[in-house]
Protein backbone atom coordinates (compact mmCIF):
# COMPACT_ATOMS: atom_id res chain seq x y z
CA UNK A 1 0.00 0.00 0.00
CA UNK A 2 1.57 3.74 -1.01
CA UNK A 3 2.20 5.61 2.18
CA UNK A 4 0.23 9.24 2.74
CA UNK A 5 3.83 11.27 4.16
CA UNK A 6 5.08 14.70 4.20
CA UNK A 7 7.05 14.68 0.44
CA UNK A 8 3.27 13.69 -1.10
CA UNK A 9 1.17 15.71 1.09
CA UNK A 10 3.77 18.88 0.41
CA UNK A 11 1.36 20.93 -1.71
CA UNK A 12 -1.17 20.86 1.34
CA UNK A 13 1.24 22.74 3.34
CA UNK A 14 0.85 26.19 3.94
CA UNK A 15 3.88 28.05 2.51
CA UNK A 16 2.56 31.26 1.24
CA UNK A 17 0.45 29.51 -1.32
CA UNK A 18 -2.96 29.87 -2.29
CA UNK A 19 -5.90 27.03 -1.81
CA UNK A 20 -5.17 24.02 -2.87
CA UNK A 21 -6.84 23.51 -6.30
CA UNK A 22 -8.70 20.38 -7.42
CA UNK A 23 -7.40 19.46 -11.25
CA UNK A 24 -9.40 16.60 -12.01
CA UNK A 25 -13.68 16.60 -12.23
CA UNK A 26 -15.53 14.66 -9.41
CA UNK A 27 -19.45 15.01 -10.48
CA UNK A 28 -21.25 12.52 -8.54
CA UNK A 29 -24.76 12.57 -9.87
CA UNK A 30 -26.41 9.93 -10.45
CA UNK A 31 -25.32 7.59 -7.17
CA UNK A 32 -27.01 10.02 -5.44
CA UNK A 33 -30.36 10.30 -6.95
CA UNK A 34 -31.50 6.36 -6.96
CA UNK A 35 -33.56 5.36 -3.76
CA UNK A 36 -31.48 3.72 -1.16
CA UNK A 37 -33.20 0.55 0.87
CA UNK A 38 -32.33 -1.26 3.80
CA UNK A 39 -31.46 -5.47 4.24
CA UNK A 40 -35.00 -5.82 6.31
CA UNK A 41 -36.59 -8.23 3.78
CA UNK A 42 -33.39 -10.23 2.97
CA UNK A 43 -33.90 -13.93 2.55
CA UNK A 44 -31.64 -16.81 3.59
CA UNK A 45 -28.72 -14.65 2.62
CA UNK A 46 -29.63 -14.57 -0.46
CA UNK A 47 -30.40 -10.69 -0.68
CA UNK A 48 -33.57 -8.81 -1.50
CA UNK A 49 -36.16 -11.51 -2.61
CA UNK A 50 -38.72 -9.76 -5.77
CA UNK A 51 -41.23 -12.45 -6.01
CA UNK A 52 -42.80 -12.38 -9.59
CA UNK A 53 -45.39 -13.51 -11.79
CA UNK A 54 -43.88 -14.34 -15.29
CA UNK A 55 -47.07 -15.13 -17.18
CA UNK A 56 -50.30 -15.51 -16.79
CA UNK A 57 -52.71 -18.81 -16.81
CA UNK A 58 -53.82 -20.78 -19.96
CA UNK A 59 -56.37 -22.21 -21.70
CA UNK A 60 -58.81 -19.96 -23.00
CA UNK A 61 -61.84 -21.65 -24.75
CA UNK A 62 -64.19 -21.08 -27.75
CA UNK A 63 -67.11 -22.88 -29.27
CA UNK A 64 -70.36 -23.79 -29.32
CA UNK A 65 -73.31 -24.66 -26.72
CA UNK A 66 -71.96 -27.46 -25.20
CA UNK A 67 -68.67 -27.34 -25.93
CA UNK A 68 -65.87 -28.96 -23.66
CA UNK A 69 -62.80 -26.58 -21.81
CA UNK A 70 -59.56 -26.63 -22.85
CA UNK A 71 -56.74 -27.98 -20.31
CA UNK A 72 -55.92 -25.06 -18.11
CA UNK A 73 -52.49 -23.86 -17.89
CA UNK A 74 -51.10 -22.77 -14.46
CA UNK A 75 -49.73 -19.03 -14.22
CA UNK A 76 -45.96 -19.16 -13.82
CA UNK A 77 -44.24 -17.32 -10.99
CA UNK A 78 -40.64 -17.52 -9.56
CA UNK A 79 -38.37 -15.28 -7.29
CA UNK A 80 -35.71 -12.41 -8.44
CA UNK A 81 -33.39 -11.60 -6.16
CA UNK A 82 -30.74 -8.84 -5.41
CA UNK A 83 -27.76 -9.16 -3.41
CA UNK A 84 -25.10 -6.71 -2.23
CA UNK A 85 -21.18 -6.04 -3.74
CA UNK A 86 -18.80 -4.69 -1.87
CA UNK A 87 -16.81 -1.64 -2.83
CA UNK A 88 -13.78 -0.32 -0.99
CA UNK A 89 -10.69 2.46 -0.74
CA UNK A 90 -7.97 1.58 1.96
CA UNK A 91 -5.72 4.46 3.08
CA UNK A 92 -2.46 4.55 5.08
CA UNK A 93 -0.57 7.49 6.31
CA UNK A 94 2.33 8.32 8.50
CA UNK A 95 1.81 9.51 12.06
CA UNK A 96 3.83 12.52 11.52
CA UNK A 97 1.11 13.26 8.24
CA UNK A 98 -1.72 12.99 10.65
CA UNK A 99 -0.42 15.32 13.53
CA UNK A 100 0.50 18.14 10.35
CA UNK A 101 -3.29 17.62 9.61
CA UNK A 102 -4.23 18.12 12.78
CA UNK A 103 -2.10 21.07 13.35
CA UNK A 104 -4.63 23.66 11.94
CA UNK A 105 -4.94 25.58 9.15
CA UNK A 106 -2.14 27.52 10.28
CA UNK A 107 -0.12 24.63 8.84
CA UNK A 108 -2.17 22.94 6.67
CA UNK A 109 -4.91 23.42 3.71
CA UNK A 110 -6.58 19.94 4.96
CA UNK A 111 -8.51 20.73 8.50
CA UNK A 112 -7.84 17.23 10.40
CA UNK A 113 -8.55 13.25 9.60
CA UNK A 114 -12.24 14.51 9.01
CA UNK A 115 -11.01 16.31 5.55
CA UNK A 116 -9.19 13.79 4.52
CA UNK A 117 -11.33 11.12 5.52
CA UNK A 118 -13.81 13.04 3.08
CA UNK A 119 -11.46 13.40 -0.25
CA UNK A 120 -11.07 9.71 -0.01
CA UNK A 121 -15.02 9.28 -0.06
CA UNK A 122 -14.70 11.66 -2.74
CA UNK A 123 -12.54 9.40 -4.66
CA UNK A 124 -14.83 6.42 -3.81
CA UNK A 125 -18.11 7.85 -4.63
CA UNK A 126 -16.71 9.10 -8.41
CA UNK A 127 -15.30 5.42 -8.57
CA UNK A 128 -19.36 4.17 -7.63
CA UNK A 129 -20.98 6.84 -10.03
CA UNK A 130 -19.06 5.42 -12.79
CA UNK A 131 -20.45 1.93 -11.51
CA UNK A 132 -23.99 2.92 -11.97
CA UNK A 133 -23.35 2.91 -15.79
CA UNK A 134 -21.72 -0.15 -15.85
CA UNK A 135 -23.08 -4.61 -16.06
CA UNK A 136 -20.77 -5.35 -12.98
CA UNK A 137 -17.75 -6.16 -14.90
CA UNK A 138 -15.89 -3.24 -13.53
CA UNK A 139 -15.08 -2.20 -16.51
CA UNK A 140 -12.89 1.10 -16.90
CA UNK A 141 -11.56 0.91 -20.39
CA UNK A 142 -11.91 -1.59 -23.52
CA UNK A 143 -8.39 -2.22 -25.19
CA UNK A 144 -8.21 -1.91 -29.04
CA UNK A 145 -4.51 -3.23 -28.75
CA UNK A 146 -0.98 -2.71 -27.34
CA UNK A 147 2.50 -1.73 -28.47
CA UNK A 148 5.48 -1.86 -26.30
CA UNK A 149 4.10 -0.12 -23.02
CA UNK A 150 1.17 1.52 -24.54
CA UNK A 151 -2.65 0.64 -24.65
CA UNK A 152 -4.80 1.85 -26.75
CA UNK A 153 -8.39 2.21 -25.92
CA UNK A 154 -11.38 2.43 -27.72
CA UNK A 155 -13.16 5.69 -27.58
CA UNK A 156 -16.34 4.82 -30.46
CA UNK A 157 -19.65 3.85 -30.03
CA UNK A 158 -20.36 0.01 -29.45
CA UNK A 159 -23.04 -2.64 -29.19
CA UNK A 160 -21.96 -3.20 -25.67
CA UNK A 161 -21.59 -0.36 -23.06
CA UNK A 162 -17.70 1.54 -22.23
CA UNK A 163 -16.54 1.66 -25.17
CA UNK A 164 -16.94 5.47 -25.86
CA UNK A 165 -14.49 6.63 -22.85
CA UNK A 166 -10.91 5.93 -24.11
CA UNK A 167 -8.47 6.26 -21.09
CA UNK A 168 -11.04 8.74 -19.22
CA UNK A 169 -12.01 6.25 -16.17
CA UNK A 170 -8.05 5.29 -16.41
CA UNK A 171 -6.72 6.49 -12.56
CA UNK A 172 -2.68 6.29 -12.71
CA UNK A 173 -1.14 4.26 -10.25
CA UNK A 174 -4.23 2.16 -9.64
CA UNK A 175 -3.62 -1.79 -10.62
CA UNK A 176 -5.94 -2.96 -13.41
CA UNK A 177 -6.04 -6.67 -14.61
CA UNK A 178 -6.22 -7.45 -18.37
CA UNK A 179 -8.95 -9.25 -19.37
CA UNK A 180 -9.03 -11.86 -22.85
CA UNK A 181 -11.70 -11.06 -24.84
CA UNK A 182 -10.62 -14.13 -26.53
CA UNK A 183 -10.44 -16.59 -23.41
CA UNK A 184 -13.42 -16.10 -21.38
CA UNK A 185 -12.25 -12.80 -20.23
CA UNK A 186 -9.43 -15.03 -18.58
CA UNK A 187 -6.83 -13.10 -16.14
CA UNK A 188 -4.04 -12.07 -18.63
CA UNK A 189 -2.03 -10.22 -16.54
CA UNK A 190 -1.55 -7.02 -14.80
CA UNK A 191 -0.42 -3.59 -15.18
CA UNK A 192 -0.47 0.06 -13.43
CA UNK A 193 -0.24 3.16 -15.94
CA UNK A 194 1.90 5.80 -15.08
CA UNK A 195 0.61 8.23 -18.28
CA UNK A 196 -2.11 8.75 -20.26
CA UNK A 197 -3.57 10.73 -23.37
CA UNK A 198 -7.36 10.40 -24.29
CA UNK A 199 -7.15 7.33 -26.24
CA UNK A 200 -3.90 5.91 -24.66
CA UNK A 201 -2.14 4.57 -20.95
CA UNK A 202 1.00 3.81 -20.89
CA UNK A 203 2.60 1.37 -18.03
CA UNK A 204 4.96 1.55 -15.81
CA UNK A 205 7.29 -1.27 -17.09
CA UNK A 206 7.49 -4.50 -18.58
CA UNK A 207 4.60 -6.47 -18.55
CA UNK A 208 4.85 -9.63 -16.69
CA UNK A 209 3.46 -12.59 -17.62
CA UNK A 210 2.16 -11.47 -21.21
CA UNK A 211 3.74 -9.93 -24.02
CA UNK A 212 1.90 -6.41 -25.90
CA UNK A 213 1.04 -8.76 -28.81
CA UNK A 214 -1.25 -10.73 -26.35
CA UNK A 215 -3.43 -7.85 -26.01
CA UNK A 216 -6.40 -7.95 -28.70
CA UNK A 217 -9.14 -6.12 -29.40
CA UNK A 218 -12.32 -6.32 -27.16
CA UNK A 219 -10.27 -7.48 -23.77
CA UNK A 220 -11.21 -5.63 -20.71
CA UNK A 221 -9.10 -3.04 -18.18
CA UNK A 222 -10.76 -3.73 -14.60
CA UNK A 223 -9.13 -3.24 -10.74
CA UNK A 224 -7.67 -5.75 -9.60
CA UNK A 225 -9.21 -8.50 -8.50
CA UNK A 226 -12.66 -7.06 -9.76
CA UNK A 227 -13.67 -8.36 -12.30
CA UNK A 228 -17.73 -9.21 -12.44
CA UNK A 229 -17.17 -8.42 -8.54
CA UNK A 230 -18.76 -4.38 -9.04
CA UNK A 231 -22.00 -3.79 -8.23
CA UNK A 232 -24.14 -3.37 -11.41
CA UNK A 233 -25.23 -0.46 -13.10
CA UNK A 234 -28.35 0.58 -15.80
CA UNK A 235 -25.92 -1.46 -18.78
CA UNK A 236 -27.33 -4.42 -16.59
CA UNK A 237 -30.92 -3.66 -15.68
CA UNK A 238 -31.58 -1.31 -18.97
CA UNK A 239 -30.67 -4.68 -21.58
CA UNK A 240 -32.19 -7.15 -23.91
CA UNK A 241 -29.61 -9.71 -23.98
CA UNK A 242 -29.97 -13.45 -22.54
CA UNK A 243 -28.18 -13.67 -19.89
CA UNK A 244 -29.04 -14.19 -15.89
CA UNK A 245 -31.11 -11.29 -14.85
CA UNK A 246 -31.20 -10.94 -10.98
CA UNK A 247 -30.98 -14.81 -10.80
CA UNK A 248 -33.44 -15.39 -13.30
CA UNK A 249 -32.92 -15.92 -16.77
CA UNK A 250 -34.20 -13.55 -19.76
CA UNK A 251 -33.50 -16.79 -22.29
CA UNK A 252 -36.18 -18.60 -20.13
CA UNK A 253 -37.96 -15.16 -19.02
CA UNK A 254 -37.67 -12.53 -22.16
CA UNK A 255 -40.46 -10.34 -19.88
CA UNK A 256 -37.63 -9.14 -18.04
CA UNK A 257 -35.68 -7.78 -21.50
CA UNK A 258 -36.11 -3.80 -21.48
CA UNK A 259 -37.14 -2.19 -24.41
CA UNK A 260 -33.55 -1.20 -26.55
CA UNK A 261 -33.54 1.19 -29.64
CA UNK A 262 -30.66 0.29 -31.55
CA UNK A 263 -29.52 3.41 -33.85
CA UNK A 264 -26.34 1.27 -35.26
CA UNK A 265 -24.38 4.65 -35.38
CA UNK A 266 -26.95 6.83 -36.88
CA UNK A 267 -27.64 10.42 -35.17
CA UNK A 268 -30.06 10.52 -32.80
CA UNK A 269 -33.30 12.66 -33.45
CA UNK A 270 -36.42 13.54 -31.76
CA UNK A 271 -38.25 10.38 -33.23
CA UNK A 272 -35.64 8.40 -31.49
CA UNK A 273 -37.17 9.79 -28.28
CA UNK A 274 -41.03 8.84 -29.40
CA UNK A 275 -39.73 5.28 -30.30
CA UNK A 276 -38.38 4.53 -27.14
CA UNK A 277 -41.15 6.32 -24.69
CA UNK A 278 -43.44 3.99 -26.58
CA UNK A 279 -41.86 0.85 -26.21
CA UNK A 280 -42.64 2.04 -22.40
CA UNK A 281 -46.34 2.66 -23.45
CA UNK A 282 -46.59 -0.31 -24.87
CA UNK A 283 -44.82 -2.29 -21.73
CA UNK A 284 -45.17 -0.23 -19.38
CA UNK A 285 -49.12 -0.53 -18.73
CA UNK A 286 -48.98 3.45 -18.65
CA UNK A 287 -49.90 4.68 -21.94
CA UNK A 288 -50.62 8.20 -21.89
CA UNK A 289 -49.04 8.41 -18.99
CA UNK A 290 -45.30 6.69 -19.80
CA UNK A 291 -43.52 9.98 -19.59
CA UNK A 292 -44.52 10.26 -15.82
CA UNK A 293 -41.83 9.55 -13.62
CA UNK A 294 -39.58 8.89 -16.53
CA UNK A 295 -35.41 10.39 -16.07
CA UNK A 296 -34.01 10.16 -19.70
CA UNK A 297 -30.14 9.90 -18.40
CA UNK A 298 -27.70 11.15 -20.97
CA UNK A 299 -24.16 11.98 -21.30
CA UNK A 300 -23.48 15.82 -22.83
CA UNK A 301 -22.78 14.53 -26.23
CA UNK A 302 -26.22 13.37 -26.68
CA UNK A 303 -27.87 16.26 -24.68
CA UNK A 304 -25.46 18.67 -27.17
CA UNK A 305 -27.03 16.63 -30.31
CA UNK A 306 -30.30 17.13 -29.25
CA UNK A 307 -29.82 20.83 -28.60
CA UNK A 308 -28.21 21.20 -32.01
CA UNK A 309 -31.32 19.53 -33.78
CA UNK A 310 -33.55 23.34 -32.81
CA UNK A 311 -30.58 25.54 -33.74
CA UNK A 312 -31.99 26.07 -37.37
CA UNK A 313 -35.36 26.83 -36.06
CA UNK A 314 -34.09 29.36 -33.86
CA UNK A 315 -35.58 33.51 -34.73
CA UNK A 316 -34.01 36.58 -34.40
CA UNK A 317 -36.71 39.44 -33.23
CA UNK A 318 -36.49 42.62 -35.20
CA UNK A 319 -36.42 45.03 -31.67
CA UNK A 320 -33.23 42.64 -30.54
CA UNK A 321 -29.96 43.96 -30.62
CA UNK A 322 -28.25 40.35 -29.43
CA UNK A 323 -28.67 37.29 -31.88
CA UNK A 324 -28.75 34.26 -29.30
CA UNK A 325 -28.30 31.37 -31.52
CA UNK A 326 -28.15 28.62 -28.30
CA UNK A 327 -30.83 26.33 -26.68
CA UNK A 328 -29.92 25.91 -22.89
CA UNK A 329 -31.99 22.83 -22.81
CA UNK A 330 -33.85 19.99 -24.32
CA UNK A 331 -37.40 18.51 -23.00
CA UNK A 332 -39.94 16.11 -24.37
CA UNK A 333 -42.94 16.46 -22.37
CA UNK A 334 -42.51 15.51 -18.85
CA UNK A 335 -39.92 12.97 -19.52
CA UNK A 336 -37.00 14.08 -16.65
CA UNK A 337 -34.10 15.69 -19.04
CA UNK A 338 -30.69 14.61 -16.83
CA UNK A 339 -27.18 14.96 -17.74
CA UNK A 340 -24.27 13.13 -16.82
CA UNK A 341 -20.79 13.09 -17.76
CA UNK A 342 -19.77 9.29 -17.09
CA UNK A 343 -22.92 8.11 -18.93
CA UNK A 344 -21.34 6.53 -21.88
CA UNK A 345 -21.93 8.71 -25.04
CA UNK A 346 -23.16 6.95 -27.42
CA UNK A 347 -26.28 6.08 -24.70
CA UNK A 348 -29.61 7.57 -23.37
CA UNK A 349 -31.35 5.78 -20.53
CA UNK A 350 -35.15 6.32 -19.99
CA UNK A 351 -35.43 5.00 -16.55
CA UNK A 352 -38.02 4.66 -14.40
CA UNK A 353 -36.47 5.97 -10.65
CA UNK A 354 -39.34 4.12 -8.87
CA UNK A 355 -38.87 1.03 -10.27
CA UNK A 356 -35.24 1.29 -9.64
CA UNK A 357 -33.31 0.95 -5.60
CA UNK A 358 -29.84 0.68 -4.49
CA UNK A 359 -30.00 -2.13 -1.71
CA UNK A 360 -27.58 -1.17 1.11
CA UNK A 361 -26.43 -3.62 3.49
CA UNK A 362 -23.46 -1.92 4.65
CA UNK A 363 -24.37 1.65 4.20
CA UNK A 364 -21.57 4.59 2.80
CA UNK A 365 -18.35 4.68 5.64
CA UNK A 366 -15.39 3.69 7.12
CA UNK A 367 -14.82 0.00 7.86
CA UNK A 368 -15.34 0.55 11.94
CA UNK A 369 -16.43 -2.23 13.62
CA UNK A 370 -13.62 -2.81 16.00
CA UNK A 371 -14.62 1.17 17.20
CA UNK A 372 -11.57 2.37 15.01
CA UNK A 373 -11.36 4.77 12.12
CA UNK A 374 -7.91 4.30 12.21
CA UNK A 375 -5.24 1.29 12.92
CA UNK A 376 -1.79 0.70 13.74
CA UNK A 377 0.06 -0.88 11.39
CA UNK A 378 1.76 -4.20 12.35
CA UNK A 379 5.05 -3.12 10.47
CA UNK A 380 7.94 -5.02 9.61
CA UNK A 381 8.54 -6.65 12.97
CA UNK A 382 4.99 -7.49 13.65
CA UNK A 383 5.46 -4.87 16.51
CA UNK A 384 3.66 -1.71 15.61
CA UNK A 385 5.08 1.25 13.56
CA UNK A 386 4.30 4.79 13.05
CA UNK A 387 1.90 4.71 10.01
CA UNK A 388 -1.44 4.16 10.03
CA UNK A 389 -4.08 2.48 8.09
CA UNK A 390 -7.96 2.31 7.87
CA UNK A 391 -10.21 1.72 4.79
CA UNK A 392 -13.53 3.11 3.81
CA UNK A 393 -16.24 0.96 1.23
CA UNK A 394 -20.32 0.56 1.11
CA UNK A 395 -22.44 -2.87 0.06
CA UNK A 396 -25.15 -2.30 -2.32
CA UNK A 397 -26.57 -3.04 -5.12
CA UNK A 398 -28.65 -1.69 -7.62
CA UNK A 399 -31.64 -3.38 -8.54
CA UNK A 400 -34.99 -3.49 -10.55
CA UNK A 401 -38.63 -4.87 -9.70
CA UNK A 402 -39.58 -4.56 -13.69
CA UNK A 403 -36.98 -3.98 -15.97
CA UNK A 404 -40.07 -3.48 -19.10
CA UNK A 405 -40.57 -0.23 -17.55
CA UNK A 406 -37.00 0.87 -18.73
CA UNK A 407 -35.63 1.65 -21.97
CA UNK A 408 -32.62 2.32 -23.80
CA UNK A 409 -31.29 4.14 -27.03
CA UNK A 410 -27.65 2.83 -27.86
CA UNK A 411 -25.27 3.73 -30.55
CA UNK A 412 -26.06 7.18 -31.30
CA UNK A 413 -23.26 8.74 -33.63
CA UNK A 414 -20.81 10.13 -31.58
CA UNK A 415 -18.41 11.65 -34.53
CA UNK A 416 -17.69 15.55 -33.68
CA UNK A 417 -19.68 15.88 -30.46
CA UNK A 418 -18.66 16.90 -27.12
CA UNK A 419 -17.53 13.60 -25.75
CA UNK A 420 -15.15 13.01 -22.37
CA UNK A 421 -12.06 12.10 -24.79
CA UNK A 422 -13.01 15.24 -26.93
CA UNK A 423 -12.02 17.22 -23.25
CA UNK A 424 -9.20 15.08 -22.41
CA UNK A 425 -7.59 15.62 -25.99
Amino acid sequence: MAQLNIPTIAPTLNQVVSDIQTQFENQTIVYNAVTKKGKKDFVNGKGERIPSQFRRPTGITAGTEGFSFNPPGVPTWDDMYVYPAEVALAYELSERTIRNFNAGSEYTQIQGMSDYLAKIADALTKDLERNMWGDGSGTRAVATSASGLVFTLRSAAASGYGSTKGAAWIELGQQYEVMDASNSYAVLGQVTFTSKTATTATATQAFSGFAASDVGDGDLLVPAGGYTNFPRGFAYIVNNDTGTFQLASRATYTELKANVVDLAGAAITVSDFHQAVALLEIRGDSMEGAKSGISAWMAVAQHDALLRLGQNLKRFGGADSKFDGSFQSFGFGNVAISKAVDCDEDRIYFVNMQDVFCLEEKPFGVYDADGNQLRMKMGTAGVGSTSYVGAMGVAYQLGAYQPRKHSLIKRAMITGLPTQVAALS
